[in-house]
């Protein structure tokens, strides 16, 4: 199994954090993507690694798909190769 999680700056950390922290403990896969690959901060300063950029993903990979809350999901439905 493996989760893909979408997000960008200024993401609702515990939305980001808690599901990423809890699929890790379940030893499922999780990959973080965003408008290009590196680091991203979230509403309250917390930093993660964007493994991916969005033109990487390949849906057929991911079993579950999570896509947290704060200012992030704004700027994302602007990205046209998200919504591809």
């Amino acid at each position: 199994m493996k989760a893909l999680i979408i997000s960008a700056d200024n993401f609702e950390d515990t939305e980001l954090l808690v599901p990423y922290y809890r699929l890790k403990e379940e030893d499922i896969e999780v990959d973080i993507a965003s408008i290009k690959a590196g680091k991203i901060k979230g509403k309250h300063d917390y930093v993660v690694e964007a493994n991916l950029d969005l033109k990487d993903i390949k849906p057929e990979d991911y079993d579950i798909l999570i896509l947290p809350g704060g200012k992030a999901p704004e700027v994302l439905r602007k990205e046209k190769k998200l919504l591809r």
